[in-house]
């Protein structure tokens, strides 16, 4: 007591700065010791996952809930915000000195050693090892920054794949990288995954939602419960960041459902922490934007927009957690996709539809009656808000069949992803075809067998978690841009559908960027024809003036059309594997011409006609 007592009189600062942390640290605690025992009721048993789901509703994102619910929680946040610096704290370091520190003092040692005559001399040797060297380095990092957003989560992850479709934002070899991201993760123990399933098959089986507390301790009640709904315990398939998928034989048919459908089904399951740590994320993200947006409106003149962005990408993220919504999301476009790919809807296409076809290719014969595209049923008895039960289909990723199926269905892909953009209005925003060389990488675009004939390949489509929506007037400035450019309409294109859709600003002068984006379309990508080298070695040639415009003028990436070339870029790349002449351009024409019979004049599609023709004539005589 005399020793505390003379360490007080000797230091009082000192003793003033450790009394108030010490305060500060016991008022956190209790902080959240209260809040946590609030949330708990009067059940101490309650886990800080079922707090979060009775203080969040799962049903729609809400901003308010979400900080209400964390800000009363500061150990939690500080926590996590360690684990994030731990993460991403050595990444951002070595960013800053291989690309910011090291040149830096690379150029002031050459400035202060090396006189002007040598330096001009052996500039470009120098110039060459260096962008070796940067890209030596843009891989390392990348790959090391693809790594920490694994280990950090479903939310950074997905961060990591809106990054990886943002080429306005990011190098191509970061691109590279972060699109290797998927969702694989370890699995968590099945025990707990039966847990919940059962859980939430409680209710469904006409037992009362008050009881579950009695599952979590009587694994024989758990099997019961399960094997009531199906023929034995599911297996485990594959493990996600969200959840695992199991599968598993319904005990019998059920009524109103299709025959042909097997009772053989894919249960999704969700992590138990899953909530928890999202919306954790979430808070830090957009807690983040609220104070760069306050930050910038005093330093700057910028309208502030962080908060609202992060906000959208938080909803469409956090709506990832709702398998109620991810299976309305996936009747809605089984019934959309069944009316335009299916055999029955087919016949209530158009007569003008009916003969395009047929003109396009009079040897398909009845082909355009087959099946082309499927979606899997869901079974919505059992779906809740963690549990998905859908239809078991049997394939493989589209990155991995042979060559010969690729060939025949990429052109079907390519109309399956035109036909979301500029007819449905939803758009499948997270596409994975699968890892090309990687046969545990697991896609969501499939090649399964026709029901029709049980040999015929065709393509599937699962996970619509994360969908994209595209309003009505930006299809139709979507639809008039590519009909501009196939009718080589620069002028309009630049002038009007550029700014419609988004790429410029409207009050933007285009008077000089007129000339230059007129060379880098039609040199770039129309003369090119359907040669991939050929259009890669003109976009090359051009490249100064591409570097030019983008670092001169204002330009900008609509989200949803970053979303539409990450998806064909990927249908071209899978496509290019059976056919090494596939043109994304030549694939995408049949589709714009039907497009553009049911949207415009006769007088329209007469001009657009006789530009594919000669664009047609010149991709031949490439070939040739």
């Amino acid at each position: 007591m005399l020793l505390t007592r003379q360490t007080i009189v000797r230091r009082p600062l000192s003793s003033l700065a450790a009394t108030i942390s010490a305060g500060a640290i016991g008022y956190v605690n209790y902080l959240e010791w209260s809040a946590n025992r609030n949330s708990s009721g009067s059940d101490p048993s309650s886990s800080s996952t079922s707090a979060v789901s009775k203080s969040i509703p799962r049903c729609h994102y809400d901003a308010h809930s979400i900080a209400s619910y964390w800000e009363q929680r500061p150990i939690s946040v500080m926590k996590r915000l360690v684990g994030i610096a731990v993460e991403l704290g050595p990444v951002t370091c070595e960013y800053m000195i291989d690309f910011h520190l090291r040149p830096w003092l690379r150029r002031s040692l050459s400035l202060a050693l090396v006189d002007a005559e040598a330096a001009a001399d052996d500039a470009e040797e120098l110039l060459e090892e260096e962008r070796t060297q940067k890209h030596e380095m843009e891989r390392s990092l990348s790959s090391k920054l693809r790594s920490s957003l694994t280990k950090l989560g479903p939310t950074f992850i997905k961060v990591g794949q809106q990054l990886s479709i943002r080429p306005d934002l990011i190098s191509p070899t970061a691109l590279y990288e972060l699109q290797k991201l998927c969702d694989a993760v370890p699995p968590f123990d099945d025990q707990i995954a039966m847990k919940v399933l059962a859980e939430d098959l409680w209710s469904t089986i006409g037992r009362r939602s008050d009881a579950t507390n009695t599952l979590l301790d009587d694994k024989k009640e758990v099997e019961h419960t399960i094997l009531q709904v199906f023929e034995e315990m599911p297996t485990l398939i594959a493990s996600a960041s969200l959840g695992q998928v199991y599968k598993a034989k319904l005990r019998s048919p059920h009524n109103n459902d299709d025959d042909t459908i097997s009772r053989q089904v894919a249960i999704k399951i969700q992590r138990p922490d899953v909530l928890e740590m999202v919306t954790l994320d979430l808070f830090l993200l957009v807690s983040y934007g609220k104070f760069v947006d306050k930050l910038f409106s005093i330093i700057t003149n910028q309208i502030p927009y962080h908060e609202m962005f992060l906000n959208t990408f938080a909803s469409g993220a956090y709506m990832e957690l709702n398998y109620i919504n991810e299976a309305g999301n996936q009747t809605f476009f089984r019934n959309e996709l069944h009316s335009r790919f299916h055999t029955k809807a087919n016949k209530q296409y158009s007569l003008s539809s009916r003969l395009l076809q047929l003109f396009q290719n009079p040897h398909r014969g009845n082909s355009i009656h087959a099946e082309k595209v499927m979606v899997p049923k869901v079974y919505n008895k059992y779906t809740t808000e963690r549990i998905l039960v859908s239809e078991w289909v049997d394939g493989i990723p589209l990155a991995r069949a042979p060559p010969e199926q690729i060939r025949k269905l990429i052109p079907i892909g390519v109309e399956l992803f035109l036909c979301q953009l500029l007819d449905i209005g939803r758009f499948h925003a997270d596409p994975h075809p699968g890892g090309f060389d990687n046969a545990n990488s697991n896609g969501n675009l499939y090649v399964t067998t026709s029901k029709a004939d049980g040999v015929t390949p065709i393509l599937c489509l699962l996970d619509f978690g994360l969908i994209a929506h595209v309003s009505e007037s930006e299809r139709s400035n979507m639809t008039r841009a590519i009909l501009n450019l196939l009718q080589g309409d620069y002028d309009t294109l630049i002038s009007r559908d550029a700014k419609e859709l988004g790429f410029l600003p409207h009050e933007l002068d285009v008077t000089e960027l007129k000339p230059v984006l007129k060379k880098i379309l039609k040199e770039g990508l129309v003369d090119a024809g359907s040669s991939m080298h050929d259009r890669k070695r003109n976009l090359m040639a051009i490249s100064n003036e591409l570097n030019d415009v983008f670092f001169r003028y204002p330009f900008s990436v609509p989200p949803f059309f970053a979303l539409v070339t990450r998806g064909l870029g990927l249908l071209e790349g899978i496509a290019l594997v059976g056919d090494p002449s596939f043109d994304i351009f030549i694939a995408s024409y049949p589709f714009a011409k039907r497009k553009a019979m049911e949207s415009f004049t006769v007088t329209d599609y007469g001009k657009i006609s006789l530009n594919l023709l000669s664009l047609r004539r010149a991709s031949v005589k490439v070939k040739g």
